[in-house]
């Protein structure tokens, strides 16, 4: 037998209509026999009334009260609002007695019932000498739907907190492993190796590009060591990393690689999230020149403006055949993931590859300034 959750995962409009009419054919079905055991000739327009009355109370205070006032704690509200639906069922309750009495022929407890409500008039819900008739009446007949309606959404806030701290320490869960990723296997270790090597040879000659060299490959280990787990970093700051990336490969290559870089922002104080689009960057030069020696060049363009973020890297390429049971593309598939949860529905990304050339294009929508973005801490 399906369980109450179950029913509830995957809520999709036809549940909600089906979820309804079952539960209105409850509610209504009670009131109707109730109604049937009074008069089963003459009650019909009072039951009408209660369906009119009910179901807009119902829907006007299930998806308009409660979410912007009940559950905000606007409870002040929330009581305004009580009598206006209590004075609008007075008024039709009254409307119901006149014309069943006018019109129809009840019986002489039902018409009892109905000359009480017209005799106390249309305000005679509010009268000291009858509200506590009327109170009962309206309680038992807007009580159990809308305290079901109540309880429903706390679930629903509650559900929706509980899932907002998943995807939280999911989203700090994938930063780790973007991290340990990034680590492993970007800045692998024959590139370590390599740079190591290039600025030995350089410190060894005298030349002044190896003391620089050396401070560009400190700082990009600083920056991913204890700079990146940040949940926002300034452009600035990402902009640096690119730069001291490129030149240490430049030391790689010397002049055999082409490199075309421009990093360019209308706001220098821009933050977005770190390591987005750098693993790009390293995968340019992984699967660009190092594959490619012939002809190799690299195009960086990453501009901000107007708090749109849009990067274009493209290379030339040559494809290699892969080793058996090879695996890849893990920085790639961590940044789509990040994007996901840090930029939901707020960026496009797609890469293409064709006649030697790989681009990887990328562009998202960053917050104003001054915004907040709802998993900063």
């Amino acid at each position: 037998m399906i369980s109450v959750t179950e029913f509830f995962q995957n809520y999709n409009p036809v549940k909600r209509v089906v979820f309804h009419l079952c539960f209105w054919f409850v509610v209504l079905g009670m009131q109707f026999i109730g109604y049937q055991r009074i008069d089963p000739d003459n009650s019909w327009l009072l039951f009408c009334k209660d369906i009119f009355s009910l179901l807009s109370i119902f829907y006007v205070t299930a998806y308009i009260i409660i979410p912007r006032w009940f559950i905000q704690g606007k409870f002040l509200l929330c009581l305004l609002w009580l009598v206006i639906i209590y004075a609008w069922w007075s008024v039709l309750t009254y409307y119901g007695a006149l014309l069943t009495v006018n019109f129809l022929s009840p019986d002489e407890r039902l018409k009892g019932y109905l000359l009480f409500m017209i005799d106390k008039g249309i305000l005679g819900a509010f009268r000291i000498s009858s509200i506590t008739d009327y109170l009962l009446d309206f309680i038992f007949l807007v009580a159990f739907p809308l305290t079901v309606k109540i309880v429903q959404s706390f679930m629903s806030v509650r559900n929706m907190k509980v899932n907002l701290e998943l995807k939280n320490a999911e989203l700090e869960l994938n930063n780790v492993q973007l991290e340990l990723a990034f680590l492993k296997h970007q800045i692998n270790p024959h590139f370590l190796l390599n740079t190591l090597y290039s600025i030995y040879v350089l410190v060894s000659d005298k030349d002044d590009r190896g003391e620089r060299s050396m401070m560009r490959l400190s700082g990009m280990m600083v920056y991913l060591l204890h700079e990146s787990n940040q949940p926002q970093i300034e452009l600035s700051r990402e902009f640096q990393l690119i730069r001291d990336y490129i030149e240490l490969e430049r030391l790689r290559y010397n002049e055999s690689l082409q490199i075309n870089l421009n990093l360019e922002t209308d706001d220098e104080y821009c933050t977005l999230v770190p390591l987005i689009f750098f693993p790009f960057v390293e995968n340019a030069f992984k699967h660009g020149p190092r594959t490619s020696a012939s002809n190799a060049w690299v195009t960086i363009d990453i501009s901000v403006r107007d708090n749109i973020l849009y990067m274009h890297i493209s290379n030339a390429y040559r494809e290699l055949p892969k080793p058996q049971n090879y695996i890849g593309g893990l920085g790639i598939q961590n940044v789509r993931k990040r994007l996901e949860l840090y930029y939901p529905d707020r960026h496009t990304f797609k890469t293409s590859s064709e006649a030697g050339i790989y681009c990887a294009e990328l562009i998202v929508e960053l917050l104003e300034k001054g915004g907040k973005n709802q998993y900063n801490k």
